[in-house]
C-alpha cells in the first residue's frame, strides 16, 4: 500500500504531462490535459499560458488569445504569455485598430520584467508587433538599440534576423502610393473641362489646362494621367513617357499608368528602351492579371531582346488559354522557337554664379590658415571679406564668413540668388558649421532655392521642416519632390521619411511582398509568401491577391474558386466582384456555370464583366437571344480598357450574322410560295419605273455627283438668276415682249433644260448609271413642264398671263430649293484628326518602302472632325499628293504640317479647306501647278479639285514654315449661288 501511494504521488501531473506533449510538437494531445490541469487549477497563470500556447498552434486563434491574456492578467510577471500575445496579435486582422493597446499592455510588460532575457524578450516582441502594423522606423530604433547592448548569441541572431525583416517591410513600403494635395473645386472643375475637350479631340487645350494644374500641384495624380494622354494624342511620344514614369513614381498601384508607359515604350522605344517597357507591362499584370493581351506584347519584347525562351513562355501560356488570336500567336511562336536555335545567350539650367577668381581663391586660403592657426578673428574675417569683394558668388568664403559672423553680406546674396545649387551648398555647409541657429539661417536660402525650381531643394527643405516639428509642410515637399523627373537622387531617402510621417495602410505584409514578386515574373514565390490555399475563413483582402496570382499564372480554374471565396468574405466588395466576373468572362464555361447566380447579382450591381461571363454561359446552352441582349449590355456599359471587348464585339457580329441567315431562309421560304406573283409585280415594277432619280443616283454613284453639280451649278445661273427670273415683270405694262424675248430666244429656255439633263443622262450612262427620262424625272422634269407653260402663255399675245405669276412662285419656291438639295445629296466625307492619322500612316508605310525619309507632320484640325462636299477616295487621293509633295520637299529636317478648317472666301462664301504646309526653301506658284502635265503629284490634285468643283490655292506661312499647298471646297457643296 505504501508503494503504491509513492507511485501515485511519483506520477506527473496533467499539466507536466501536457508540457511534455506540448514540447514534443503534439498540441492536439496536450490540450486535453492543460484543460484538466485548469479544471484543478483556474487561477494557474502558467497553465493557462501553456493551453493559449497550444491552441494557438492548432489555428484556434480566438481560443488562445483568451487564455493568453487571462495568462497575463492572472501572474503579469511571467513574460514569456506577453510575447506569446504579441506575436499572436501581430498576424490579427484587428491589429491596426488594437495597436495602442497592444503596445500599452507590453510596456506594462516591460516594467515587471525582471531579468536580461526577459526584458530582450518582451522588446523584441514589442518591435515585431510595431513591424507588423507598419511602424517600421519606431521597431528599427528599438532594434538597433538592443543591437548596441550585451545579448547572447542566439539572441543576436534573432534581433539581425527581425532588423532583416523590418528592412524588407520597408522596401515594400517604398511601393506605396504618394499622398495626394486637396485641389480647389475650381481646380477640379478645370480639369474636368479639360478632359471633355480630350475627348473631343481638343488636345491641345486639355495639355494646356493640365500642364497648368500639374505646376500647382505637382502630387496631384489626375492632371498628370490627363497631360500624359494628350502628349500622346499630339505625337510626342517621348514627353508622354516621361510624365507616366513620374504618375507610377507617384502612384505604383495605377495600372493604367504601367500599361499605358509599356505599351509607348514598346512601340516607339526601340532596343534601348525595351527592358524598361517589360518592366512597365510586368507591374500593369501584377495589378491587373486579366489585361491578357500584354503577354503578346511581352512576347514581341523578348523577341527583339533576343530572349525567345521568354517569348515562347508568354506566347504557350496565351496559346493555352485562347484568349488572344490565335494565328498571330502561332506565327510568333514559330519565330520564337527558331531564335532559341540560332540565338546566343543574353548577356545580362538656372543661372550660375561665375566661378570664383584665383585672388579671392588664394585670400580664402590665408583666411583658412589664419582660423586653423588660432589668430584672432579680425583678421580671418578681413580675409573673408576682401575674397568676397573679388567673387561675390565665392560659396565656401561665404559659409566661412556666416559661419564667423552669422549672417551673409549683401552683395554675396545678390551674387548667389539666382544660383540654386550654390545656395544648396551654402545651407548644408552652414548648418555643418553652426549647429544651433545654421537651420535658422539656411531656411530662406532653401525656399530660394526651391522658387528657383531645384528639385533637391524639395527634399532639403522637408528635412529643415521635420527639424521644426512642421509634419505636414516636410510630408508637401516630399510629395513634390516624388513628382520631379528623372527620378531624384534621394528618393529612397524621401520614402524612408514617408514611412514615419503617413501611417502604413492596413495591408497585409504578405499580400504587399506577393505584388512584388508579381512584379519580377516569380508568381510562385508570390503562392508562398501569401500560402496558396483559398480556405473560407480567411481574410477577402488575403484570398483576392491568392486569385491574382493564379490569374496571372493562367489557372483560371483556381483563380475562380479564390475570388468566389473572397466573394463570400465580401459580399459587398465592387472590386472582388469585378476580379470574379473577370475572370468568369475568360475561364472555361463548365467552371462558370456553378458560379451563376453569383454573376447575376454582380451585374445587378453594375460589374459589367459579369455580363460578358453571363453571355458565354447562354450561347453554351443555346440561348442565343438572351446571350446577344447580354453581350450588348456589356459593350455598353464597359469602359475602354475592359478586357474581353474584342471577343465580345466578335461574338456579337457572330450572332447578328447568324440571325441574318436564319432571317433570309425564312425570306426565301415565303419568297419560294409566291414566287410567280413576285416575278409578275417585278416585271410591272420594271415596266413602271424604269431608271433611277438623280437623287438616288447620286446615293448609288457618289462618283457622278461632279456632273451633277456642273449641270445644276449651270442651270442655278443661266437659268433660273437671268433668264427666268424676268418672268416677275410680265404683269407689268409693255414688259411682256421682253420677257418673251428672254425665255424663247436664242431657244426656249425649257429646251435649254433639256438638253442639259440629256447630257447629264449620257454622263450617267457611262459610269454604268441609268437615269429616268426627263418626264418622269422628279426635280428636271417638274421644272420643265413649268418653263413649257410659261412659254406657252409668252407665245400667245391674247393668252392671260395670270399663270405666269404662279410659275414664277414655283420657281423660286419650289424649283432653286429642289435644285439646292441635289447639291446637298451629294458625298460628304468628315475627316478627323484620327482619320486623317490612319491616312498619313498608310502614307508613311508607302514613303519608307520606297526608301525615302519621312518627317512626322503635325496635325491641326479645326473643331471635332471637317466635312468635305468630296468623294472619299477623291479626297484621299488629294490628301495623298499634297503629303507626298510636302514631304519629298522638306526631309530629312524639315517639318510638315497638316492644317484641316473652314474659312470665308472674299465673296463671303463658306470654304472647306485641306492645306499641307512644309518648311523647304524654294517657292511655287499657282501658275506653276496649272503649268504641270497631267497624271502626277500636284497635277493630280489640280485635276481632282477642279473635278470636285473646288480650287487649289499656295499661301505662304509663318516660320518655321515656308509655304502651304491645299484645296478649297464650298462647304454648301459645290456649284455656283443661284
Amino acid at each position: 500500500m505504501i508503494a503504491l501511494l509513492c507511485l501515485l504521488l511519483a506520477a506527473p501531473g496533467p499539466h507536466a504531462a501536457g508540457l511534455k506533449l506540448l514540447r514534443a510538437g503534439r498540441p492536439a494531445e496536450a490540450v486535453p490535459l492543460f484543460e484538466q490541469a485548469q479544471r484543478r487549477d483556474p487561477g494557474n497563470a502558467a497553465v493557462a499560458a501553456d493551453l493559449g500556447t497550444a491552441l494557438l498552434r492548432l489555428g484556434r486563434r480566438a481560443e488562445a488569445e483568451r487564455q493568453l491574456r487571462a495568462a497575463v492578467a492572472k501572474d503579469p510577471r511571467r513574460w514569456p504569455a506577453f510575447a506569446t500575445l504579441a506575436s499572436l496579435l501581430s498576424e490579427d486582422p484587428r491589429r491596426w485598430d488594437l495597436a495602442d493597446e497592444t503596445i500599452a499592455l507590453l510596456d506594462r510588460g516591460l516594467g515587471l520584467a525582471k531579468g536580461e532575457a526577459a526584458s530582450i524578450g518582451l522588446h523584441l516582441a514589442r518591435a515585431d508587433f510595431l513591424r507588423s502594423v507598419g511602424r517600421t522606423a519606431e521597431a528599427r530604433a528599438e532594434l538597433e538599440l538592443l543591437l548596441r547592448g550585451e545579448a547572447a548569441p542566439a539572441q543576436q541572431r534573432r534581433i539581425v534576423d527581425l532588423l532583416d525583416r523590418v528592412a524588407a517591410d520597408e522596401r515594400l513600403r517604398a511601393g506605396e502610393d504618394w499622398p495626394e494635395p486637396e485641389p480647389a473645386a475650381a481646380e477640379r472643375a478645370e480639369l474636368a473641362r479639360a478632359e471633355e475637350g480630350l475627348r473631343r479631340g481638343d488636345s491641345r487645350a486639355a495639355l494646356g489646362a493640365a500642364e497648368s494644374l500639374c505646376a500647382a500641384h505637382g502630387g496631384w495624380r489626375a492632371p498628370r494621367w490627363l497631360r500624359a494622354r494628350a502628349l500622346e494624342e499630339l505625337g510626342r511620344v517621348d514627353e508622354a513617357a516621361r510624365e507616366l514614369a513620374v504618375l507610377v513614381q507617384l502612384a505604383p498601384s495605377q495600372a493604367r499608368a504601367w500599361r499605358k508607359l509599356g505599351e509607348l515604350l514598346a512601340a516607339h522605344g526601340g532596343l534601348l528602351e525595351a527592358e524598361r517597357a517589360d518592366q512597365a507591362l510586368r507591374q500593369a499584370l501584377a495589378l491587373e492579371p486579366s489585361w491578357t493581351d500584354l503577354w503578346l506584347v511581352r512576347a514581341r519584347l523578348a523577341l527583339r531582346r533576343g530572349r525567345p525562351s521568354e517569348a515562347v513562355r508568354a506566347l504557350t501560356r496565351l496559346l493555352r488559354e485562347g484568349s488572344s488570336d490565335e494565328a498571330e500567336v502561332k506565327r510568333l511562336l514559330e519565330l520564337a522557337r527558331a531564335q532559341a536555335d540560332l540565338a546566343p545567350a543574353p548577356a545580362g539650367a538656372p543661372s550660375r554664379a561665375p566661378e570664383p577668381s584665383p585672388e579671392a581663391r588664394d585670400l580664402f586660403r590665408q583666411a583658412q590658415e589664419a582660423l586653423a592657426a588660432a589668430q584672432p578673428g579680425e583678421s580671418a574675417q578681413v580675409l573673408l571679406a576682401r575674397a568676397l569683394e573679388a567673387s561675390p558668388g565665392f560659396v565656401d568664403a561665404a559659409a566661412a564668413w556666416v559661419a564667423l559672423g552669422g549672417e551673409l553680406p549683401a552683395g554675396t546674396r545678390d551674387a548667389l540668388w539666382g544660383d540654386a545649387p550654390a545656395l544648396l551648398d551654402l545651407s548644408a555647409q552652414v548648418q555643418r558649421a553652426r549647429p544651433g541657429d545654421g537651420r535658422t539661417l539656411a531656411a530662406p536660402w532653401v525656399d530660394r532655392a526651391v522658387e528657383l525650381g531645384a528639385p533637391e531643394a524639395r527634399f532639403q527643405r522637408a528635412l529643415l521642416r521635420l527639424g521644426t516639428g512642421d509634419r505636414s509642410g516636410a510630408l508637401g515637399d516630399l510629395t513634390e519632390y516624388a513628382a520631379s523627373a528623372p527620378p531624384p537622387a534621394h528618393l529612397d531617402e524621401a520614402r524612408g521619411l514617408r514611412a514615419q510621417l503617413v501611417p502604413a495602410a492596413h495591408l497585409d505584409p504578405a499580400e504587399t511582398q506577393a505584388r512584388a514578386r508579381l512584379a519580377e515574373d516569380r508568381p510562385e514565390a508570390a503562392l508562398v509568401a501569401l500560402g496558396a490555399r483559398c480556405e473560407a475563413g480567411r481574410p477577402a483582402g488575403l484570398l483576392l491577391a491568392i486569385g491574382q496570382v493564379r490569374e496571372y499564372s493562367g489557372d483560371l480554374s483556381d483563380a475562380l474558386a479564390c475570388y468566389r471565396a473572397a466573394l463570400g468574405a465580401d459580399p459587398g466588395s465592387a472590386e472582388v466582384a469585378q476580379r470574379f466576373a473577370r475572370a468568369a468572362a475568360r475561364a472555361p464555361v463548365a467552371d462558370v456555370e456553378p458560379h451563376a447566380e453569383e454573376l447575376r447579382a454582380a451585374a445587378i450591381s453594375g460589374t459589367a464583366a459579369a455580363e460578358w461571363a453571363l453571355a458565354r454561359v447562354d450561347l453554351a446552352q443555346g440561348r442565343t437571344d438572351e446571350a446577344l441582349a447580354r453581350v450588348d449590355a456589356f459593350l455598353r456599359a464597359a469602359p475602354p480598357d475592359e478586357p474581353g471587348l474584342d471577343a465580345a464585339r466578335a461574338t456579337r457580329d457572330r450572332l447578328l450574322r447568324a440571325s441574318d441567315d436564319a432571317a433570309r431562309t425564312r425570306w426565301h421560304r415565303r419568297a419560294a410560295l409566291a414566287g410567280a406573283a413576285a416575278l409578275i409585280l417585278f416585271a410591272a415594277a420594271i415596266a413602271l419605273v424604269r431608271g433611277s432619280t438623280v437623287s438616288r443616283a447620286l446615293a448609288r454613284r457618289p462618283r457622278l455627283y461632279p456632273a451633277v453639280a456642273r449641270t445644276v451649278a449651270g442651270l442655278r445661273h443661266d437659268v433660273l438668276k437671268h433668264r427666268a427670273s424676268v418672268l416677275s415683270a410680265a404683269l407689268e405694262p409693255g414688259a411682256r415682249e421682253e420677257v418673251a424675248r428672254a425665255l424663247l430666244q436664242p431657244e426656249p429656255v425649257s429646251r435649254t433644260v433639256a438638253q442639259a439633263y440629256q447630257r447629264l443622262r449620257q454622263e450617267a450612262r457611262a459610269q454604268g448609271v441609268s437615269l429616268r427620262p426627263l418626264a418622269r424625272e422628279p426635280v428636271f422634269g417638274r421644272l420643265v413642264r413649268d418653263l413649257a407653260a410659261a412659254e406657252s402663255v409668252l407665245r400667245k399675245p391674247s393668252a392671260d398671263p395670270a399663270p405666269l405669276a404662279a410659275i414664277d412662285g414655283r420657281l423660286r419656291e419650289v424649283h432653286g430649293p429642289a435644285l439646292a438639295e441635289l447639291l446637298r445629296s451629294g458625298p460628304r466625307t468628315r475627316l478627323s484628326a484620327r482619320e486623317l492619322e490612319g491616312w498619313i500612316r498608310g502614307i508613311e508605310a508607302e514613303v519608307r518602302r520606297g526608301g525615302a525619309g519621312w518627317s512626322s507632320p503635325s496635325i491641326l484640325v479645326q473643331g471635332m472632325e471637317v466635312e468635305f462636299p468630296v468623294d472619299r477616295e477623291a479626297l484621299a487621293t488629294i490628301f495623298a499628293n499634297l503629303l507626298r509633295n510636302a514631304q519629298a520637299a522638306a526631309t530629312p529636317d524639315g517639318r510638315v504640317l497638316v492644317r484641316l478648317g473652314e474659312e470665308r472666301d472674299p465673296a463671303g462664301r463658306r470654304m472647306q479647306v485641306l492645306l499641307v504646309g512644309d518648311s523647304a526653301d524654294g517657292d511655287l506658284s499657282l501658275e506653276a501647278i496649272e503649268s504641270r502635265e497631267s497624271g502626277r503629284g500636284l497635277a493630280i490634285v489640280r485635276d481632282l479639285t477642279r473635278e470636285w468643283h473646288g480650287h487649289v490655292v499656295v499661301r505662304a506661312e509663318a516660320a518655321p514654315l515656308r509655304k502651304a499647298i491645299g484645296a478649297c471646297f464650298p462647304a454648301g457643296g459645290g456649284g455656283a449661288p443661284a
